[in-house]
């Protein structure tokens, strides 16, 4: 069994120096905080489009981040998504923002070439 709590603290621990501010050390729970947050958001019938964003925004290895999100959010005459806002309505439109996020060609054409997605 794999625990991603784990995982998140060796992450927190190896970025903690970016996160600590002048005069204080820094806080080695931000990143699973951070995650339960996320998961918060899933929860409270987030749109999927601007949850990665927030996600995008809080990573370090990824830049160019607003046009990222740009693509995530659509357009509003051709996605759900982009007509969403931040929170979806019921768990249907939520469903149907978050399959239409991962379907779409244009977000599908700018994936990490490293990932491995598992069926």
């Amino acid at each position: 069994v794999r625990e991603p709590t784990l995982d998140w603290c060796k992450y927190s621990l190896k970025t903690k120096k970016g996160q600590a501010t002048p005069g204080q050390a820094a806080d080695d729970t931000w990143y699973p905080r951070a995650k339960v947050e996320t998961a918060r958001k899933k929860l409270a019938l987030g749109n999927p489009s601007e949850i990665l964003c927030a996600e995008l925004r809080e990573n370090v290895h990824v830049g160019r981040e607003e046009a990222y999100c740009h693509v995530a959010r659509g357009n509003r005459k051709l996605h759900a998504r982009a007509k969403a806002g931040d929170t979806c309505n019921s768990v249907d439109q939520q469903i149907q923002c978050l399959i239409e996020l991962a379907t779409d060609l244009n977000m599908l054409g700018r994936q990490y070439i490293g990932l491995e997605t598992w069926l």
